[in-house]
């Protein structure tokens, strides 16, 4: 082997490493020294503390009161107001007015309701409660009645088959108000009738030529199926209609009483009215002809019968035909009262 080659392959000899374990210790133990000495000279006791007694001060007359002065200190963002403990001292004082009980400023948190009576000969502040708000009983009115039987009625009547074959526009509420509307702005002619041979026929034929032929129909179809709640729908409307109370209702309010009166003497004094009326049952025609007598005999009343229709006939005639036939209604009594009472009056 080449002597050059064994000298490079000979490895140099490992250092030996420097330990750091002595020098940690010995400034360990330097700090520990110096730590101790320093607690030593500050382990001296403070003085005991020294509390002042109160000074209590009489109040100060509100005269002679010093009024505080307040001190501007300007700060980074806004002015602070800061005032001295005298003049804080004097604004707390106990304020007294004459003529009215002591107040205490600093009491901002005692109740209201503690407050004393005021001295003998001071007078009282009277305290002001809030106004309650009244409750009011609900009374329901005396038209109400009348109208929950007539939308029971209507709502009755948008569930037929018969009546939702006519495919009305509306609700059959709606659809008869205006109706009834239509109607009362056309009311038929009821004195001369027997003039001419034309008013006869445009009398015999109203209904039809103001309401049309479905309505016509439908109208045969209700008074058909439904005739045992007619006595109770014609009730509702007179007593909607007579009764001051229920002047605004929904049902009345835009029914005229004038041409109402017009279509009661069409019934009891035309040839036209009466063929109408001879036409249906006699149940129906008997509850129709009441109720134009009571319409007619109320225009009386109120002095409005301006045709001078004639009701003893009528009256007479009803009952004779009522103490009949008009076992099957149900207010046939009550009916046949009305119309003695009647009689007797217009004897």
């Amino acid at each position: 082997m080449n002597p050059s080659e064994a000298k490079q392959k000979k490895k140099p000899p490992v250092a030996k490493k420097r330990s750091y374990v002595l020098p940690a210790v010995l400034l360990f133990l330097l700090l520990f020294v110096i730590g101790g000495i320093y607690a030593f000279l500050n382990s001296s006791s403070p003085p005991p503390l020294v509390v002042p007694e109160p000074v209590i001060e009489k109040p100060l007359p509100e005269s002679s009161r010093p009024v505080p002065k307040l001190t501007v200190i300007p700060g980074n963002t806004e002015e602070i107001l800061v005032a001295t403990p005298e003049e804080i001292a004097a604004i707390n004082t106990t304020l007294i007015v004459p003529g009215v009980e002591s107040v205490d400023t600093n009491a901002g948190t005692q109740e209201s309701s503690d407050q004393k009576e005021p001295e003998t000969g001071a007078e009282r502040i009277p305290t002001v409660e809030p106004a309650k708000t009244p409750q009011f009983e609900k009374i329901d009115s005396i038209c109400t009645e009348p109208e929950k039987q007539l939308d029971a009625f209507y709502a009755h009547l948008d569930k037929q088959p018969y009546v939702q074959a006519y495919n009305l526009q509306k609700n059959s509420e709606i659809h008869f108000d205006k109706l009834i509307g239509k109607l009362l702005d056309n009311p038929p002619k009821v004195t001369r009738e027997s003039d001419d041979l034309y008013t006869i026929l445009r009398n015999t034929a109203h209904f039809f030529r103001i309401s049309g032929k479905d309505n016509i129909l439908l109208l045969k179809g209700i008074l058909n199926r439904e005739k045992e709640s007619l006595e109770q729908i014609l009730a509702d409307y007179y007593f909607l209609i007579n009764t001051p109370e229920c002047v605004q209702n929904k049902y009345v309010k835009n029914i005229n009483g004038d041409a109402l009166y017009e279509y009661a003497g069409f019934f009891l004094n035309t040839m036209g009215g009466r063929l109408y009326l001879f036409r249906r049952d006699s149940q129906s025609r008997m509850v129709v002809t009441y109720y134009a007598i009571l319409l007619v005999d109320l225009a009386n009343r109120q002095q409005n019968n301006r045709h001078g229709i004639a009701l003893k006939p009528a009256i007479d005639m009803l009952i004779s035909e009522m103490e009949t036939g008009g076992s099957s209604m149900k207010g046939s009594e009550d009916y046949l009262d009305m119309l003695y009472d009647l009689k007797e009056a217009y004897q």
